[in-house]
């Protein structure tokens, strides 16, 4: 799936339209993927992780992308520490 798709990159739609039902989906099936990400590929997925997580989405859209986040950084611990800011 590519980041940049011009229908899931839109951050105006409303909830169960179209757009947000295909968000859902995407991220749901992101999300069971997860555990497969390894690595080689992980500097690239969680740069993609963060332009995707600073658009604008609904709640529901919100909810998969933290999961997957979590999931992330659950499996790679070691990255966790430079992504926090300490006030």
């Amino acid at each position: 799936m590519q980041l940049n798709d011009k229908e899931l990159a839109k951050e105006l739609y409303k909830k169960y339209s179209a757009i947000h039902r295909r968000k859902i989906r995407a991220w749901q099936m992101i999300c069971v993927l997860s555990q497969f990400v390894d690595d080689d590929m992980v500097g690239e997925v969680t740069q993609c992780l963060q332009i995707a997580l600073y658009r604008n989405n609904l709640p529901t859209v919100c909810q998969y992308l933290e999961t997957f986040a979590i999931n992330i950084y659950m499996k790679f611990r070691s990255l966790v520490m430079p992504r926090l800011k300490f006030i």
